[in-house]
């Protein structure tokens, strides 16, 4: 089992953990902490959950869509962290009124949504030559949202091309998944080579060097078709190197399960 804190920052309060609770509920995970407040940004509601670590993607999935969700950042806790984690509202209420403004992890802004949301329809126009729609991505979004964003719409498009391409073929272990599904949809996209959970990319469009990664959307590519097409779903990725850093070498991914 895992346990997430999740930020999420919408419109108005009323309502906002009836609605989102449901939606926690039905992806699978139950509700440990939660505290709701108002500043000027808007309201926001914090909740610390419990669940299976392959229902995480999904959980995901579900509240980047939710109409009441302008942003939302999903943090894995370590083991004994809930306490700390999920302190009192009292106290954490008291912490905004002295400082005038919510606590520095809770500004940190999530994906925008309805920016990606957006931008789907021309991704699945033009895929895969769909490049020219994530750089202007990149530029339209507020800079902290930009790498949450990235992984958003990779993800999105992952399980979008699954279903599209793949899904008639059924569930498979995860190798099987990497060999015969994620490498040949990912090289329609970039030049790859792939070692056994290992993805090199080679000469990454999203990647300049001496400018921002985009290895991000790559993450949430694979994440998002590998979850969607292997058996059990709890697949993560994660960026070892990225050129953008020195300009050298390919861009780097591995596979964890």
């Amino acid at each position: 089992m895992i346990e997430l804190e999740i930020q999420i920052l919408s419109h108005r309060r009323e309502g906002l953990l009836v609605e989102l609770g449901r939606a926690v509920a039905a992806g699978g995970f139950a509700l440990l902490r939660q505290r709701v407040y108002q500043d000027e940004q808007g309201a926001w509601l914090v909740m610390v959950v419990r669940g299976e670590p392959e229902k995480q993607l999904g959980l995901e999935e579900v509240l980047a869509t939710h109409d009441r969700v302008l942003s939302f950042e999903a943090t894995l806790l370590a083991p004994g962290a809930v306490t700390q984690a999920a302190m009192s509202p009292a106290s954490r209420a008291a912490d905004v009124a002295a400082s005038g403004s919510a606590p520095a992890s809770i500004r940190h802004v999530g994906p925008d949504v309805h920016k990606v949301e957006s931008m789907l329809p021309q991704l699945a126009r033009d895929y895969p030559k769909i490049f020219p729609w994530l750089l202007a991505l990149e530029h339209e979004v507020a800079a902290e949202a930009r790498e949450a964003s990235l992984l958003l719409a990779g993800r999105r498009t992952g399980i979008w091309v699954f279903k599209r391409d793949y899904e008639a073929g059924g569930k498979l272990g995860l190798a099987d998944a990497i060999k015969r599904i994620a490498a040949p949809a990912l090289r329609l996209l970039v030049a790859i080579d792939v070692r056994e959970r290992h993805f090199h990319i080679q000469d990454c469009p999203l990647c300049p060097p001496g400018g921002h990664s985009g290895c991000k959307f790559f993450s949430g590519y694979l994440e998002g078709m590998l979850g969607a097409s292997s058996a059990p779903q709890g697949v993560l990725v994660r960026n070892l190197h990225c050129r953008s850093n020195n300009g050298q070498g390919d861009c780097l991914l591995e596979v964890l399960h």
